[in-house]
C-alpha cells in the first residue's frame, strides 16, 4: 500500500480551524530503511511540499502510516508512550485518497502540532532519533485554510536556489532532468487528504478506527 500520515491540531475556541504538519522533500537521498545506497537517488516530489509517507508493507492502513512517519521523521507513533508524549488526542483514523492505487492517508490529532514539528526537525537535523529514511529536509506547520494550495510543483528555477539548489548541483545532467520531472509530480493526493480532513472537521468528527 501507499500510506501518508497527516498530524494536525485544532485551534482553541474554533473547532473548524486547524493546522497541519507538512514537510519539504530533499531533492535526493542516499539512506532508506537504514540502508545506505552507493549513489544518491532522486526522490519523488524532489524539493516539493509533501505529507510524510510512501510505499510500505503493513497489516493495516494505520500501521502503514505510522511506519512511514517513523521512517521519515524518527517519531514512532506506533508506540503508545510516544503517542502520549506527543499529546495524541484521539484514536487515529484513515481515508482512502485513491482506492485503485491503494493509497491512504492516516490522520492523528495532537494537542500541539508545533511540538511534533520541533521533535521531528531535531531528528531530521541529527539532534535526536535519526530517521531511517533520508527524504525530508525539514517540516513546517501550516494553517489548513491555505495548506492545500501550497502543495504544488516546484518549478525548475526554484530547484536551483537555496538548499534545493545545493542538492540539485550535485546531480548529473540526467539526474537533474529526472529531478525536474519529479518536482512537477501531481499533488492531487495531498490536496485530497487535506480537503477530506477539512470536510470531516466541518461536520461530525469521524468515528475512531483504532487506538
Amino acid at each position: 500500500m501507499i500510506a501518508y500520515h497527516l498530524v494536525y491540531d485544532i485551534l482553541p475556541g474554533n473547532p473548524r480551524r486547524f493546522r497541519v504538519l507538512v514537510a519539504y522533500k530533499n531533492v535526493h537521498g542516499s539512506r532508506f530503511g537504514g540502508d545506505v545506497k552507493p549513489r544518491s537517488m532522486v526522490l519523488n516530489g524532489a524539493g516539493q511540499l509533501v505529507i510524510p509517507g510512501g510505499k510500505v508493507e503493513a497489516a493495516d492502513e494505520i500501521t502503514g502510516g505510522r511506519t512511514e512517519f517513523f521512517e521519515e521523521t524518527g517519531i514512532d507513533l506506533r508506540d503508545l508512550a510516544v503517542r502520549q508524549q506527543m499529546g495524541c488526542m484521539r484514536d487515529a483514523w484513515f481515508y482512502a485518497i485513491d482506492e485503485e492505487a491503494k493509497a491512504y492517508c492516516v490522520y492523528q490529532q495532537v494537542q500541539d502540532v508545533m511540538l511534533v514539528q520541533r521533535v521531528g526537525n531535531d531528528n531530521i537535523q541529527g539532534r535526536g532519533q535519526l530517521p531511517l529514511d533520508e527524504e525530508l529536509h525539514h517540516m513546517e506547520v501550516h494553517d489548513a485554510s491555505d495548506a492545500w494550495g501550497r502543495f504544488r510543483a516546484v518549478w525548475p528555477n526554484e530547484l536551483k536556489s537555496d538548499w534545493r539548489g545545493d542538492q540539485y548541483r550535485q546531480l548529473t545532467r540526467g539526474q537533474k532532468d529526472k529531478a525536474e520531472q519529479k518536482a512537477r509530480a501531481s499533488y492531487g493526493w495531498y490536496r485530497t487528504a487535506v480537503e477530506q480532513l477539512t470536510k470531516s472537521l466541518s461536520t461530525t468528527p469521524p468515528a475512531p478506527t483504532r487506538t
